[in-house]
C-alpha cells in the first residue's frame, strides 16, 4: 500500500487456507478516476449495492471521495491546522481519488459475492488515463493503477462502546453511521508497521482507539465544560475544542506485504476540526506515541466525505 498518496500499484490479497482470517472482513479499494468516467463509475457503484442487498453475509458498502488531508498528524504548526482540507479538489484536470469498502461477514461470503469479479468487470474498465490536453479529452491506453486488500477489523468503537468480539464487529459494521446524511468527514490514517510486531500493534492501537472515542473537549475536568455539550464542542480554527469521533475501527489486512503489515485507522468525524483538534490533546498525543514508535511507513491521514452508503 502507498502512504504519501493513495495509490502504488495494481495488488490484490491472496488469502491462503492456513491463513484464512475469522469473523467479518473488508474488501478495501483506493482508485482514481479520471473526470470523464466518473458518472459512469457512480452509476456502477449504486448497482454493487442494488445487486449487494440480497447476498448471504452482505454487510454493506461505502465510497468515499478524497477531499484533502490532515496537517496535525505531519505535525505540522497548529496555525496550519486543516489548510490541506480540500487539497485534492482544487484541480479539475486531476483523477478524483476513491476508497471503495465492502463489507461482509466473513471471508466466504465475500468470496461468493463475485465483487471482486465485479469490479475488474465494471470499475478497472474505466481506470484510464486522459489526455487533457485535447478538447474533449481522450481515453489512452494507460491504465490507472489502485489498491485492493481484504482487511480484518482490529476493534472498532463508538460512543455507546467499543467493540472487540466477532459479534459485537460484525454487528457494528453492519450498522454505520448516516455519514452522507450527515456530511460526517472521515479519516483513514494508513501505516505500515513491522509483520512480526502485529500483536504488540493490536494492543497498543486498541488503547489509542479507546482514547479517541472516550475524549473530548471541553470534558467534564475542565473550567469551561457546559453539560449542554456531553460529547464536546464543535471544533474550529479558532479554538482547541473537538467533539468525540462518531466512530473508530482499526483494519488489518489479511496478509502481510513483505515483512511489513497494512493497516487502516478509519475513523468518521462531525467536523474537519474536531479531527485536527484532537491531535492537539495531551491524553491523545501520550496514546498516540507508542503507536507512532511501531510505525516504519506512514502516517499518512486523508479526509474523505461519503458519497455513497447501502
Amino acid at each position: 500500500m502507498e502512504h504519501n498518496a493513495m495509490i502504488s500499484s495494481t495488488k490484490t490479497s491472496h488469502v491462503t487456507a492456513d491463513a484464512k482470517p475469522a469473523g467479518a472482513v473488508t474488501l478495501y479499494y483506493e482508485i482514481r478516476v479520471p473526470g470523464p468516467e466518473q458518472t459512469r463509475v457512480l452509476g456502477q457503484i449504486d448497482e454493487l449495492i442494488a445487486s449487494m442487498q440480497a447476498k448471504e453475509g452482505y454487510l454493506g458498502t461505502a465510497l468515499k471521495q478524497m477531499t484533502g488531508e490532515s496537517t496535525m498528524v505531519k505535525n505540522y504548526p497548529v496555525h496550519l491546522k486543516g489548510v490541506l482540507a480540500q487539497g485534492y479538489l482544487d484541480n479539475p484536470k486531476l483523477p478524483h481519488f476513491f476508497s471503495l469498502l465492502v463489507r461482509f461477514s466473513d471471508l466466504d461470503a465475500l468470496e461468493s459475492s463475485g465483487v471482486q469479479r465485479w469490479f475488474e468487470e465494471n470499475i478497472a474498465v474505466s481506470l484510464f488515463a486522459y489526455n487533457s490536453a485535447t478538447l474533449p479529452p481522450r481515453k489512452t491506453g494507460l491504465a490507472l493503477a489502485y489498491y485492493q486488500g481484504i482487511f480484518t477489523t482490529v476493534a472498532a468503537g463508538d460512543r455507546s462502546a467499543i467493540y472487540t468480539t466477532a459479534d459485537d464487529i460484525r454487528h457494528f459494521l453492519a450498522h454505520q453511521s448516516d455519514e452522507v446524511g450527515k456530511g460526517y468527514v472521515t479519516v483513514k490514517n494508513h501505516v505500515m508497521v513491522k509483520d512480526q510486531r502485529v500483536s504488540e500493534f493490536n494492543e497498543q492501537v486498541k488503547i489509542l482507539l479507546k482514547t479517541a472515542q472516550d475524549t473530548f473537549r471541553p470534558d467534564v475536568n475542565d473550567a469551561d465544560y457546559d453539560a449542554a455539550y456531553p460529547n464536546g464542542q464543535e471544533g474550529t480554527l479558532e479554538n482547541h475544542f473537538y467533539r468525540k469521533a462518531v466512530t473508530t475501527e482499526i483494519l488489518q489486512n489479511t496478509v502481510p506485504d513483505g515483512d511489513l503489515r497494512a493497516y487502516l485507522m478509519h475513523g468518521v468525524w462531525e467536523g474537519m476540526y474536531d479531527h485536527e483538534n484532537s491531535h492537539i490533546d495531551a491524553r491523545f498525543q501520550q496514546a498516540a506515541g507508542p503507536v507512532g514508535a511501531e510505525v516504519v511507513i506512514g502516517p499518512v491521514e486523508p479526509f474523505y466525505q461519503t458519497i455513497k452508503q447501502g
